[in-house]
């Protein structure tokens, strides 16, 4: 009689052994499932050049993005002077972003790339100020590329506008 006790007592603790096992195996998959959402890169969506649209020449450009979002930027005041600060705004609808922010790059002549955060202002506004750098030659042809961090996704979306001599 003792013998079938011990041995249906050591069937209990090897079955509940295997339990722990199993859940910790789980758990630890879970871990790793989380870990690596927040770690692997997102997507980089880049969207084409917004064709027939020049910042310094009209008030503002728009675009559709992908999943149905629009966004419509401006810069004022127009034209844009070197060397003095002016502001960047960005209106998106239909997307809920985690941030923007505007990558200045010289389109025709190598000036680095310029980093604007855009701050949020509520329904959708974003904006911020910059001075970009002087191009001693005249005129300078810009890309502003807002980019938007939204649902595991970096979308790209490229806008042209020239500065002048003040």
């Amino acid at each position: 009689m003792q013998h079938s006790s011990s041995v249906s007592r050591r069937n209990m603790i090897g079955d509940s052994g295997n339990a722990y096992v199993v859940a910790f195996i789980l758990l630890a998959m879970a871990l790793v499932a989380v870990a690596g959402y927040h770690w692997l890169p997102k997507a980089d969506v880049q969207l084409a050049l917004v064709d027939n649209c020049r910042l310094d020449q009209q008030a503002a450009c728009a675009a559709d993005l992908p999943g149905g979002g629009r966004i419509e930027v401006a810069v004022a005041p127009r034209p844009v002077a070197t060397s003095q600060a002016f502001e960047f705004r960005a209106d998106l609808a239909g997307i809920r972003p985690n941030s923007v922010e505007v990558a200045f790059t010289g389109v025709e002549m190598n000036m680095g790339v310029t980093r604007l955060p855009l701050e949020a202002l509520g329904e959708g506004r974003y904006a911020g100020r910059i001075t970009l750098p002087v191009c001693v030659t005249g005129g300078m042809l810009w890309q502003a590329t807002v980019l938007i961090d939204v649902d595991r996704r970096l979308l790209s979306v490229p806008f042209r506008f020239e500065s002048r001599h003040g």
